[in-house]
């Protein structure tokens, strides 16, 4: 194959000037464009050449086109017929091609493409429309102007398909005098799309993200988090509650008279919030669930109605507790952790 793509019926005017460039490096053209017919001999030495050389030609051809297409021409033996059926099977009047070709380019946009992808495919529809309409040969001055309207046409329609994010260097280009040509343009654009890319910022996460990350993360340390106790401190036989031991606990023998309740300085603090969204950790046990067990302690501690409302109070204002001595074991918890012996 001394082709890149192969002939797959959809693409045969690019494939055919592909195979007439490599045929004429190879010296080669003269066999399919019917200028070397095949000789009359063909077994004295100019016959041999040309049929060593004519089989040559129908392997490259053979390996240039799809399997489809090659099964339909294998039994052709000479090149030159093989060109001439591919061009009569394939070969689209310039009519009809020409008016799908402009009628692609007026619709080409950049649109999720990159630059570059978007110029390389309008050039190649350019290139190919130029195929079929070339310009006159002309040596005066008035093809020099004709090439000129040509290249600024072809500005006008790259920079029309561009994606809004460019118009302002569109601007500064439409208020250049004299227009840049083409290949100038597609440069001032890459120029403008890599300079987008190394001074746009990176991504940051969103605050609405943070604030519940920083909720996740103190409501898990809240939970976690205990006072520290000493392992020689002695525990209460009746309730397993370190600090005290039973003989000393007021649960079993009643609060003394005159005990208060009162939010200790070694209460822990609360939770940040984070730009005033994060909400206050969440309790381990709910504020109804607390005024339950309030209500259990209430009977013993008659005396000290007013003393349990302000615990009641801290609940559900600060989500943290401690009692005078030993305090809670966490933000929350009702019971205590020791009873003061």
């Amino acid at each position: 194959m001394i082709v890149s793509k192969q002939l797959n019926g959809e693409n045969y005017n690019t494939w055919r000037r592909a195979m007439m460039m490599a045929l004429s490096a190879k010296n080669k053209l003269s066999f399919v464009d019917g200028t070397l017919p095949r000789p009359s001999n063909l077994y004295d030495a100019q016959g041999l050449a040309w049929t060593r050389c004519n089989n040559m030609v129908l392997s490259w051809l053979l390996n240039s086109v799809s399997t489809e297409i090659a099964n339909s021409i294998i039994y052709i033996d000479d090149a030159s017929e093989i060109w001439k059926d591919l061009q009569d099977r394939f070969s689209q009047h310039n009519g009809p091609r020409i008016f799908q070709l402009k009628k692609s380019i007026a619709s080409l946009c950049q649109e999720n493409n990159s630059v570059s992808t978007y110029f390389t495919t309008m050039k190649g529809l350019w290139d190919e429309l130029a195929n079929h309409q070339p310009l006159p040969a002309c040596t005066c001055g008035a093809l020099k102007t004709v090439m000129s309207y040509h290249h600024q046409q072809h500005v006008y329609q790259f920079l029309m398909g561009l994606n809004e994010s460019y118009s302002h260097v569109r601007g500064q280009i439409l208020l250049m005098d004299p227009l840049p040509s083409i290949n100038k343009v597609f440069s001032l654009i890459i120029q403008d799309e890599r300079q987008r890319m190394i001074s746009s910022p990176s991504p940051s996460f969103n605050q609405n993200t943070i604030a519940l990350f920083t909720k996740a993360i103190s409501s898990s340390r809240f939970a976690g988090s205990k006072f520290p106790t000493r392992k020689d401190r002695p525990t209460c036989s009746h309730y397993g509650i370190s600090g005290h031991t039973v003989d000393k606990c007021y649960r079993v023998h009643g609060f003394p008279p005159g005990y208060k309740f009162t939010k200790g300085k070694n209460a822990f603090p609360s939770a940040q919030q984070v730009s005033g969204v994060s909400e206050s950790p969440q309790l381990p046990i709910t504020y109804e669930q607390c005024q339950q067990l309030l209500k259990m302690l209430k009977p013993e501690v008659t005396e000290h109605d007013s003393s349990i409302n302000q615990v009641s109070s801290f609940v559900s204002k600060d989500s943290e507790l401690t009692m005078q001595g030993e305090g809670y074991t966490s933000a929350g918890d009702c019971v205590p952790k020791t009873h003061l012996y």
